[in-house]
This record gives structure tokens, C-alpha cells and sequence, in this order.
């Protein structure tokens, strides 16, 4: 049995939809990835009005097959989808007029499925519900080459949950401080004009940093086989993939203590999200050539064991949409 995934258009590259894609991929030729046109996660009545049709065409049939749908869609509705529904979640609502239609669209949901251990734990608190865990995979890539100057890369859309300002105010600190021995190269989408603004102008005077924006996947393994850090100070995060993808080239990473970034994290550190915390570590990381032999040898040994596969994830996915068909 086939099944269909409803997804957002966002005009744009997201953690999201390239997990989607790798799912779809992995699942072979069993889930097919729809687009639901519109303005989410603020949709309009006519937005509404077409995804409830889609849903219902893909129900159709002797057997009520459920629908795979992508959470950014399923919870920002004002009331839920009816029949056998599959809440895919890769990220959670924040504030509370947010978390009101998320808490509606997951509790009429038929199942749930998240990202992460990390992610699945807020959800039931947040709403008592238990949700099936479905962890991104990953690809082996080819061991990152050390770089001189040392070379850090921070991936992810240039807006407010991603953290860009406090990373430009860490960069700033570091130059302060007089170490100077590193690049940075900042790669993602704008999605906030104003944010991204604001990074450019708190990032002046730091030669040593370059904003590449939207890359396509040829130019991101490029990055990845030429980094020695990633750095991920995210507000939020349920799972943190481009933390993987770093992994599979023995790249360790930096990441925000307390998100779900940590879940993904095998060689690195998990910091508070405190500019002269994250300036003493990497001022650290930078100069003690041990601690930073330390950290390169664990992620090598880990890019070593047994590599999370995005077949694993798919078998996930697809146990859950099979206990959830309803025969007529």
C-alpha cells in the first residue's frame, strides 16, 4: 500500500522538507510527497478550504488509507482534519494562541510522529499524547579536511530562532579578544529580511566572515568537506540534522544546551546560550591544539560506527501509517 505526504511550498530549503524528501526516497516509491499550495503556517480560508479536499481525495478508497502530514500544515489550522490523519512533526508550536491549535490538530490526530526522543518528551507533557519517534539518517560523507585558518560553518535559514545575532556577537567577542585565528562562513536562506539585516550590520569589520546564502546540495557537501566546526546556537531546536550531516564527516559541532540539537550531537559541546560561554570555548577550541585533537578524534571514531540510515527512518514511518489503515 501507497501512501501520500502533504506538504507546505515554501519557496525555499528547509530542514523539513529536505527531510521529507530523503523519507520519500528511502520509503521506495511507497510515500508520495504532495504540495498543498498556501501562506502557511498562516493560512488563508481558501488554504484551509483546498487541503481539506486534498485530504479527502487521498482517504478515498476501500481502505481509508491514512495521510501523512507535515505539521507545519496539519497544526496551523483552525480545526483539525477528520479521518485517519498522521501528524508529522519536525518542529513545536511556540506561544500559546500557537500551542491551542497544535494541542487541537495532535490530540484528533491518529498517530503522531516526531523527529526526536527530545521531541516526542515535550509533546507529552505538553499534551499527554505518545508519540512514535522517527530520527532523521544521514549519508557517510567524506572525512572533512582540517583547514588553515580553522575553518567554522553555521547552516541554517537567516532568522531569529536560528541564532545568527548571537553567533555575530560570540565572532565580535573572539576578534575582541584578539583570536583571530578562524573563518566563518554563515549558509542559509533569508526568510527574515530584518534579521538578516541586522546579522550583516553586527558582523562589520569581520573580514574573516562570508554570508554564501541558499545553497544547493553540491555546494553544501562542498562546505561540509572543507569545515572544522559547525556551530548551532538555535533558540529551538527538536532535532538539529545539519548537526548529523556534520557528524558523517567527522566534523564536530557547537549546538545550544537544552534543545534537541543535543540529541543529535556526538562530538562537540552543548552550551547555554551566553556570548562570553560560547567566546571561552571556542577561544579554547581555537588555541589548544589537544582539546582540539581531543574533540576531532571523537568525531571520527563516531563517523565510524554504525551510521544512522534513512531506511530506518522510513520503516518507522511507514509501521506507523500501516497500523492506521481502515478497511470499509
Amino acid at each position: 500500500m501507497t501512501f501520500t505526504l502533504i506538504e507546505p511550498d515554501l519557496g525555499r530549503i528547509s530542514g523539513g522538507l529536505r527531510y521529507n524528501s530523503e523519507l520519500s526516497a528511502a520509503a521506495g516509491g511507497r510515500i508520495e510527497r504532495i504540495t498543498a499550495p498556501g501562506s502557511w503556517p498562516e493560512p488563508t480560508e481558501d488554504d484551509v478550504a483546498r487541503l481539506r479536499q486534498l485530504v479527502a481525495q487521498c482517504q478515498s478508497g476501500e481502505s481509508q488509507r491514512p495521510v501523512l502530514i507535515d505539521g507545519l500544515i496539519g497544526c496551523s489550522l483552525p480545526t483539525p482534519l477528520s479521518g485517519p490523519v498522521v501528524m508529522l512533526q519536525h518542529s513545536l508550536a511556540q506561544g500559546p494562541s500557537a500551542q491551542r491549535r497544535e494541542a487541537d490538530c495532535l490530540q484528533a490526530a491518529s498517530a503522531v510522529v516526531t523527529t526526536s526522543a527530545f521531541a516526542a518528551a515535550k509533546v507529552a507533557r505538553r499534551y499527554d499524547i505518545t508519540a512514535e519517534v522517527a530520527r532523521p539518517g544521514t549519508h557517510v560523507r567524506p572525512v572533512a579536511q582540517p583547514g588553515s585558518p580553522a575553518h567554522l560553518i553555521c547552516l541554517g535559514a537567516l532568522e531569529d530562532n536560528k541564532n545568527q545575532l548571537f553567533l555575530a556577537h560570540v565572532l565580535q567577542e573572539l576578534r575582541r579578544r584578539d583570536a583571530t585565528a578562524w573563518r566563518c562562513t554563515f549558509a542559509g536562506p533569508i526568510t527574515d529580511t530584518v534579521y538578516a539585516e541586522g546579522v550583516r550590520e553586527a558582523l562589520e569589520g569581520l573580514t574573516s566572515v562570508e554570508c554564501v546564502g541558499e545553497l544547493d546540495e553540491d555546494a553544501v557537501d562542498d562546505l561540509y568537506r572543507h569545515a572544522d566546526l559547525l556551530l548551532l546556537p538555535s533558540k529551538e531546536e527538536t532535532f538539529g540534522m545539519v548537526v548529523r550531516e556534520a557528524a558523517a564527516a567527522a566534523i564536530p559541532s557547537f549546538v545550544t544546551a537544552g534543545t534537541g540539537a543535543q540529541e543529535a550531537l556526538g562530538a562537540g559541546r552543548a552550551l547555554a546560550l551566553d556570548v562570553s560561554a560560547w567566546a571561552d570555548l571556542l577561544e579554547r577550541w581555537l588555541s589548544d591544539e589537544a582539546d582540539r585533537a581531543e574533540l576531532a578524534a571523537t568525531a571520527r571514531e563516531i563517523r565510524e560506527s554504525a551510521v544512522p540510515e534513512w531506511n530506518d527512518t522510513a520503516r518507522t514511518v511507514l509501521a506507523v501509517l500501516e497500523g492506521q489503515v481502515r478497511v470499509s
